[in-house]
């Protein structure tokens, strides 16, 4: 059956959408059996999918689908496409620009990204930010020479088999010696379940660590210091579990991937030329200002109501791609309800919140300074991490970004770096900006998804990334490996896989 008003196979322009909506709305609420009904049974046809979300997993997917010859229409509640890949060029000066969202890719991994980049011509320029590091630890700086100094090591509490993993492989590759033996018996990406370690998913990190002899300062410095002894009360649900942890590095194994990459790259210009180049792939079958209220779905097909300048529209389809974060789903009215397991998934993802600090400098003051990087790990919640962007622009202004807390003040930026700022050189700081997500991109609602809870891998996954019926799941909280970009992508080549195959 086809739907009155329903364009030739191309791209839906938007006098096409609001025709196939005004068909829809005459038609009259569709019962759930008509609904199933309104597509046919599946087949190597031209399918018609909504996708709703325009970051760059949703960008991706719809365009995957529209280079199989598949109808797309993909709406977006916001003014720009994107989502939490984005470039901002203002208030700075001399061309600067800083990627305040996802802001690195790394070789090896991000195999589909690295694919877009060669297919639209795209530049990855190599970034040092992960070189030539300086830690604060317990209060004072050090260099990575001194993180492998096995009198160092000894000094902050490591013991003899941990001071010889770290001498050989590095400061940040500390847990792997406890979690690598579990990882290697994790051979399926996909799935950490069957092989003898599913009773690691109430078991906390530290506890394992603890258990396989780790000292104390081993737990603290992996971040897997909590244990029950310690705890007056059992693990909070927000805390992690073993096997979380161990899938994580099985994963990274597998792929290649060390657990902190050093060899990291951005795009010539800002990460944002990738989305917008999707964007432009798709032209008018991208409709901003089109939030998605209300979904009805059945075994063959799709309803989505969504609000266009504040005017209801529905459109129906084959199938429906949801690329938003979990934590936007709760304010969609389903029907059906979601199936309990699935419910149980969406609300139980925790995504990560923080805001995206810069400094404007004048001046590399750090150059020939006592600390000659501006790499740095100072462990500050208002500044963390510190590190120079668009460091190909030429001029004497120069950028440094970090993370900061999901609400700060600028100033609260600039008092941070002053404070721990190891040199000698007096920064001369020009500007500082934060770009807090919760308030300049409200439809962004979170970033990388968070480790699984304690105890509830085994419910959260697969489920999470389940299709239910014809809906499916796309973007950064929906693959193994939820790394931003690297997920968005991979998810949404996945998913228009799956859709062009049924």
């Amino acid at each position: 059956m086809t739907l009155p008003g329903l364009p030739s196979p191309r791209a839906f322009t938007r006098r096409d959408a609001l025709k196939l909506a005004g068909a829809t709305l005459a038609a009259g609420a569709l019962a759930p059996q008509r609904l199933a009904a309104a597509t046919e049974a599946p087949s190597r046809r031209s399918k018609k999918i909504i996708v709703a979300g325009a970051g760059i997993g949703g960008l991706c997917c719809a365009y995957e689908l529209m280079e199989r010859g598949h109808e797309v229409i993909l709406l977006e509640a916001s003014r720009r496409t994107g989502g939490h890949v984005k470039t901002i060029r203002a208030p700075l000066p001399d061309g600067l620009y800083a990627d305040v969202g996802a802001e690195q890719i790394t070789r090896p991994g991000y195999a589909q990204f690295w694919r877009y980049i060669e297919k639209f011509s795209l530049t990855a320029l190599p970034w040092d930010r992960r070189r030539n590091m300086y830690r604060r630890i317990n209060g004072q700086w050090y260099t990575e020479e001194q993180l492998v100094d096995p009198a160092v090591l000894a000094q902050l509490g490591l013991n003899r088999v941990e001071i010889d993993h770290v001498v050989r492989h590095g400061w940040t590759e500390l847990r792997s010696l406890y979690l690598a033996p579990y990882a290697a018996r994790i051979t399926e990406e996909g799935n950490p379940f069957g092989v003898g370690l599913d009773h690691l998913d109430r078991v906390l990190v530290g506890d394992l660590l603890e258990q396989d002899g780790a000292s104390e300062a081993a737990r603290r410095f992996s971040g897997s210091g909590a244990t029950r002894r310690a705890a007056v009360n059992p693990p909070a649900p927000t805390d992690v579990s073993a096997l979380s942890r161990i899938w994580h590095a099985a994963i990274l194994k597998t792929r290649g991937i060390p657990a902190f990459p050093r060899d990291v790259f951005h795009l010539e210009g800002g990460n944002q030329v990738i989305t917008d180049a999707f964007a432009a792939k798709l032209g008018d079958r991208i409709h901003r200002h089109c939030p998605v209220t209300a979904i009805e779905y059945g075994e063959l097909g799709v309803k989505v109501r969504f609000n266009r300048s504040d005017q209801p529209q529905e459109l129906r389809a084959d199938h429906l791609v949801l690329a938003v974060s979990p934590l936007a789903l709760a304010g969609l009215t389903m029907t059906p309800p979601w199936p309990a397991a699935k419910a149980h998934a969406i609300a139980n993802t925790t995504m990560d919140f923080y805001s995206r600090v810069l400094l404007q400098t004048r001046g590399a003051f750090w150059k020939g300074d006592t600390v000659p990087s501006i790499n740095l790990e100072s462990g500050d919640p208002r500044m963390t991490s510190t590190w120079e962007t668009a460091q190909e622009v030429p001029g004497e202004r120069r950028l440094l970004m970090g993370y900061g807390k999901s609400v700060q003040a600028p100033e609260e930026t600039t008092t941070a770096f002053h404070e721990f700022y190891p040199g000698r050189n007096r920064p001369v700081i020009e500007q500082s900006i934060v770009h807090q997500w919760w308030k300049e991109e409200p439809t962004c609602v979170g970033c990388e998804r968070r480790p699984f809870p304690f105890g509830e891998l085994a419910r959260m996954w697969p489920e999470l990334i389940r299709p239910v019926g014809r809906v499916h799941f796309v973007g950064a909280a929906y693959d193994h490996l939820g790394w931003g970009m690297d997920a968005a992508t991979t998810s949404g080549h996945r998913v228009a896989q799956q859709i062009d195959a049924t």
